[in-house]
């Protein structure tokens, strides 16, 4: 969670008009030291609130620049939960933004829907999903696997992710590391801790976590019928 630093504000308001600008990205960085300002802009018309992206989270300043806060947004006239949508949005840049040779991917025949699945190796559930890995591609469902060793970084589910992401077989590595048989890999460079601080980024806090496309992110394993079916309704409401 970002702390307020209120003595910082006062250095703020002298910058006049805030607009997503990278000049003024550049200030807000300099005068908040240790944080990164991807974007900040008016919240809507009328609401004298400014919505800021600061280190992956999103915040929320007064006009006048007294206060800055964190939690979800939501019009009440519209029950539109703004902030969720920003958060959506913002899943969607960092998802597409992927470099591909990085993932381990499941393809199918034909592609229906892309499906982002942050996995633990040792995970039951997604060990589950995995087992069933043909029945999601027979229903046109592709599957790019990101890395997300639950006890974190300094863990032997984390070295057991780098082993797999060492292989030169990394599907048939994925498929043994899930049935329980040990993976010995060379030493290598992987992206396993970047997927795991993007999957913390992303408000990922256990697995399967699924993203779709669109940035919406299903908590938790769904059967493949099921999936299928939701993908589907997502796709027709777009």
């Amino acid at each position: 969670m970002i702390k307020p630093h209120y003595f910082w504000l006062p250095l703020i308001a002298w910058m006049g008009m805030v607009q997503a600008d990278d000049a003024l990205k550049a200030q807000l960085e300099q005068v908040m030291p240790g944080v990164t300002v991807e974007s900040i802009e008016p919240l809507g018309k009328n609401t004298h609130l400014y919505e800021a992206t600061i280190n992956g989270e999103i915040v929320y300043f007064s006009e006048d620049w007294r206060y800055v806060f964190q939690g979800d947004v939501v019009d009440l006239k519209t029950r539109e939960n703004i902030t969720e949508n920003k958060r959506v949005s913002l899943r969607k840049e960092a998802l597409a933004s992927l470099d591909e040779a990085d993932l381990i991917i499941y393809e199918p025949k034909k592609t229906e829907h892309t499906l982002t699945v942050f996995t633990d190796i040792d995970c039951g559930y997604c060990r589950k999903l995995h087992q069933q890995m043909d029945k999601y591609n027979d229903l046109g469902i592709r599957i790019r696997y990101m890395a997300f060793p639950r006890a974190g970084i300094d863990s032997e589910a984390y070295d057991k992710a780098e082993d797999v992401w060492c292989s030169d077989d990394r599907k048939q590595a994925m498929t043994d590391a899930k049935n329980g048989k040990q993976v010995d890999s060379d030493s290598c460079t992987t992206p396993v801790k970047a997927q795991y601080e993007m999957g913390r980024r992303l408000g990922v806090n256990g697995t399967p976590a699924l993203f779709l496309e669109s940035g919406e992110m299903l908590p938790g394993y769904v059967p493949p019928k099921r999936l299928k079916q939701i993908l589907d309704e997502r796709a027709s409401q777009s």
